[in-house]
């Protein structure tokens, strides 16, 4: 598994401020956001693809120890 589901993002975050904040985990290789989903409900998550599963689990790990940005958003 490559590929991170994030939900609850900041209505104006875009695909650049997702990348800021998780490239500590490792090389990302795509990001998409809701908002750029036509079909989509709701507009408040995305899905960032890594390069590599350890990559993956580490966005995962870091992500539900820390949250994302102010550590509000899991």
């Amino acid at each position: 598994v490559k590929s991170v589901f994030l939900d609850c993002l900041p209505d104006d975050w875009d695909e650049n401020t997702v990348y800021e904040h998780l490239k500590k985990y490792g090389e990302i290789v795509n990001v998409t956001l809701a908002h750029s989903m036509p079909s989509a409900k709701r507009k408040d998550f995305g899905f960032i693809n890594f390069s590599t599963r350890e990559a993956a689990l580490a966005c995962i790990d870091g992500v539900n120890k820390d949250g994302v940005g102010d550590g509000a958003n899991k």
